[in-house]
């Protein structure tokens, strides 16, 4: 399935990026300095201690927070508004209860004053590409937890932004669920070749998606580490190397206290 205006390419990059919010009227200080690039079609995974600041890090990217200090480039263009092409995915799905299915994934075409019946044709496409063919009509409340991911993950992907942010999108579902979530997004990922920056606790999760995982600290964060990960998709848990690189993440995550808040 292609889109009838496919995704454009983008290039992320973050640059001293620091950011401290006021805690009982003090300042607590959450990201310290991050420098990070995600590059064209690539999938990079930020994974760190609880409260160490990741989601802080996606609402800076998306423009819902500005930060105190550093720079964000997108396609090299500074981003100094708060705007930029980027769609945010969140761990609920968010969708409408009082809109069905297919209509809550119109509402980023129908907010950008797109053609309805080109957008209602391209998502009853990935309504059947990612196994939702029937429920295109049925009510939120009446769809299993994997499914309103996917419905939200087709919503994200009419959006036609070339950037996703994805902040712990399965983190809430069953393993079962979760792994066939992430064949659903490498699918999609692979038909529309997106760029995506992903928070994830599960370091396996990370492994199995990334092209590269940066490694955050404690709060305040820093850049720990990051690895490239470079094993062919799709994607065994159980060989060497892919064993060898998640003792090598848990070994640094080990090594930091889990923060509150």
């Amino acid at each position: 399935m292609k889109l009838a205006r496919p995704i454009d390419k983008t290039h992320l990059q973050l640059s001293q990026v620091s950011k401290s919010f006021l805690r009982e009227g003090h300042p607590l200080p959450v990201l310290d300095r991050i420098s990070l690039t995600v590059n064209p079609e690539e999938l990079v995974a930020l994974v760190g201690p609880s409260g160490c600041g990741k989601t802080t890090l996606l609402q800076i990217v998306s423009g819902l927070v500005i930060p105190d200090a550093g720079e964000i480039f997108l396609n090299d263009a500074r981003v100094s508004d708060g705007r930029g092409p980027v769609a945010y995915m969140q761990q609920k799905d968010l969708l409408l209860p009082w809109r069905k299915a297919l209509a809550n994934t119109l509402l980023g075409p129908e907010i950008a004053g797109e053609d309805l019946r080109t957008a209602q044709t391209e998502a009853r496409q990935l309504f059947v590409d990612f196994g939702l063919s029937g429920f295109e009509q049925v009510y939120p409340a009446q769809l299993s937890g994997g499914m309103r991911q996917r419905v939200a993950l087709i919503r994200t992907l009419l959006c036609r932004k070339s950037l996703l942010l994805l902040d712990e999108p399965f983190g809430a579902l069953d393993a079962f669920t979760r792994r066939q979530m992430h064949d659903w997004l490498l699918r999609a990922w692979q038909e529309f070749r997106f760029t995506a920056l992903f928070v994830t606790h599960d370091v396996e999760e990370a492994l199995l998606l990334a092209d590269r995982v940066y490694v955050l600290s404690a709060r305040p964060a820093q850049v720990k580490a990051a690895i490239e990960v470079k094993l062919a998709r799709p994607r065994v848990p159980t060989e060497r190397e892919f064993v060898g690189q998640k003792a090598q993440l848990l070994t640094w995550l080990n090594q930091e206290p889990e923060e509150e808040g």
